[in-house]
């Protein structure tokens, strides 16, 4: 560390041994602020012993301790004696009661406009994919529609072959009697059923590749016509 010749002020002067230390290196205040990274108007102040213009004693120590060592002196000597100056002006200097006390800041007050935004875009997102996730998994478990326009329910035909037609949602399959119908892409149908001589039940399902199903049943009464006996005489 480099040492600087001076000459002693009267005890208790902080200002005259610092304009002595700026003025033997040549340098204005300003300029001694500006190297020093100070505040012109701190400088002054220490200079002046402006003691109400200062920050906090203990603030001002170090800002003190920090210009000093820049010109290379002796930091001991000008904190003793602006320890020396504050104990004659009777002002306290306790690091517990100068020092900034610890505040207690509410959840709200760090709560920041980007922050806010950021937190709001995300809650959006997640209701938004919640809400497409809950509508899918509810439109793969609802039953798809069914409405079965062909044979009418307790209808009489004259023919064994019975078409079975209706309508379902796209992308349903439909069974008629557990075999598979050709189901189009606007979800119509159509099944061609055989049935005996009697009463005959229809079981229509549509069923969803991963939901539940609809069923609609038909009966439906075959008549086959007894054969003509010949006239006898």
């Amino acid at each position: 560390m480099a040492f600087v010749t001076k000459r002693l002020n009267s005890p208790g002067r902080l200002g005259p041994d610092l304009i002595e230390l700026r003025e033997r290196v040549g340098l204005t205040l300003e300029e001694a602020a500006h190297k020093t990274k100070l505040a012109p108007s701190l400088v002054k102040a220490f200079e002046r012993e402006e003691w109400t213009e200062l920050p906090d004693p203990v603030y001002a120590e170090r800002l003190l301790k920090s210009y000093v060592s820049y010109f290379g002196a002796n930091e001991s000597y000008y904190l003793h004696k602006f320890r020396e100056g504050l104990e004659a002006r009777e002002i306290v200097r306790d690091r517990a009661t100068l020092l900034p006390r610890p505040m207690r800041v509410g959840a709200f007050e760090l709560a920041v406009t980007p922050r806010i935004l950021a937190a709001a875009g995300s809650l959006c997102f997640t209701l938004l994919l919640g809400g497409y996730v809950f509508s899918q998994a509810r439109a793969m478990s609802v039953a798809p529609t069914l409405r079965v326009d062909a044979p009418a329910d307790g209808e009489r035909v004259e023919d064994p072959h019975v078409i079975v037609r209706g309508r379902t949602v796209s992308g349903a399959t439909v069974t008629v009697n557990d075999e598979p119908a050709v189901v189009g892409d606007d979800g119509g149908f159509e099944y061609e059923l055989n049935v005996p001589r009697g009463t005959t039940v229809i079981r229509i399902v549509a069923r969803r590749r991963h939901g539940s199903e609809s069923v609609e049943a038909r009966r439906v009464i075959y008549d086959r016509p007894l054969p003509t006996l010949p006239e006898t005489r």
